[in-house]
């Protein structure tokens, strides 16, 4: 039942069977010679229409085959984001060029392209290839949006006490070296108070996961 589960029935007269590594077309009566007028017409669609719907699902399949090894390949170094921007490309491409499951309206060459789909279980592949480069694209996302929480985090910390700082001096008059060394030192007082309240422990925290990250990578 497994061989015979993609058997496409054309017709009365004949059927075809689609296999991994191939296709077999069976006529179901005599064949009368050359003078045969059916299994001519017959050959003909075999040896056009419906070999081309096979080759089709060749091409999707190399497409598919060369996606997969793309995917694994995103988080093998540094610069996944752009890898991954790359392999999403590519998957809109196919998608829009090559990922067809009709080649007409309605007729045989569609289900002989549906039965060789079938046996390499190319729609589900696709379908796994979509869901996993969604998940990394959503990992990635997560990442940078911690790293920009960090940086403006670290600007935060670092620039609002200075700031103010120069801010109050700059209101009350002072500008002597040693009015400016001592906004300094309080603003560096306010920096290591402002890192052991939770928000300061917090992009702590991110910079030591953005640095194991690189680390890693």
């Amino acid at each position: 039942p497994g061989l015979t589960a993609d058997t496409v029935h054309i017709s009365a007269d004949w059927s075809g069977l689609v296999l991994r590594h191939g296709a077999a077309f069976i006529g179901h009566r005599a064949d009368q010679g050359p003078t045969d007028p059916f299994y001519g017409y017959a050959e003909l669609h075999t040896r056009s229409v419906y070999l081309d719907a096979l080759l089709f699902g060749m091409i999707q399949r190399d497409h598919i085959d060369q996606l997969t090894e793309d995917l694994t390949d995103v988080f093998t170094g540094p610069g996944e984001a752009a890898r991954l921007a790359t392999l999403e490309r590519r998957l809109a491409h196919f998608r829009s060029t090559y990922w067809r499951q009709h080649l007409t309206t309605h007729g045989t060459a569609n289900d002989l392209l549906t039965a060789y789909q079938n046996q390499y279980r190319l729609p589900e592949r696709f379908t796994e290839i979509l869901a996993e480069a969604a998940d990394h694209n959503r990992l990635i996302q997560t990442r940078e949006n911690q790293q920009i929480s960090g940086a403006l985090g670290i600007i935060t910390i670092l620039g609002l006490p200075l700031t103010t700082a120069l801010t109050v001096i700059q209101v009350l008059g002072y500008q002597t070296p040693w009015h400016l060394l001592t906004a300094a030192l309080t603003a560096l007082a306010a920096t290591g108070a402002l890192l052991t309240t939770p928000y300061g422990r917090l992009v702590l925290n991110s910079l030591r996961s953005r640095r194991g990250s690189h680390e890693a990578s």
